[in-house]
């Protein structure tokens, strides 16, 4: 049996990226994927990415990611690929999680079902 983790990401924020407002990362043929974070419950936010760490060692990808606050996701598999996109009606800031309109806040999100152009690719085989 063949396991895929696929991670959307928002990047409005992104200081590495100029182009693109969201992000889709596919691991293929998974081996591990290890998530922790803080137990205590807290409002709704977003989580920021401040580091990753990929590695490719043989036929084995692992990439270490490093969020704020207090979170960390670490995914092993055969292959990955990274997909740079442009989600059309986001809008160009990311919304206010304040706010508690939940319909609000998602339709200003990427969303596995929406429209979009694809800017860049990469991945690593």
């Amino acid at each position: 049996m063949t396991s895929v983790a696929a991670l959307l990401f928002e990047m409005r924020t992104a200081l590495q990226f100029k182009d693109g407002n969201a992000a889709l990362l596919v691991v293929r043929n998974l081996r591990s994927f290890d998530w922790s974070s803080s137990a205590a419950r807290t409002p709704l936010r977003a989580l920021t990415a401040l580091s990753s760490t990929p590695d490719r060692t043989g036929n084995s990808f692992h990439i270490k990611l490093d969020f704020h606050p207090e979170a960390e996701l670490a995914i092993t598999g055969d292959l990955a690929e990274f997909y740079l996109l442009d989600v059309e009606k986001i809008g160009e800031v990311p919304p206010n999680y304040s706010n508690t309109n939940r319909a609000y806040i998602y339709q200003k999100l990427p969303s596995w079902t929406s429209a979009c152009n694809l800017l860049q690719t990469s991945s690593l085989h």
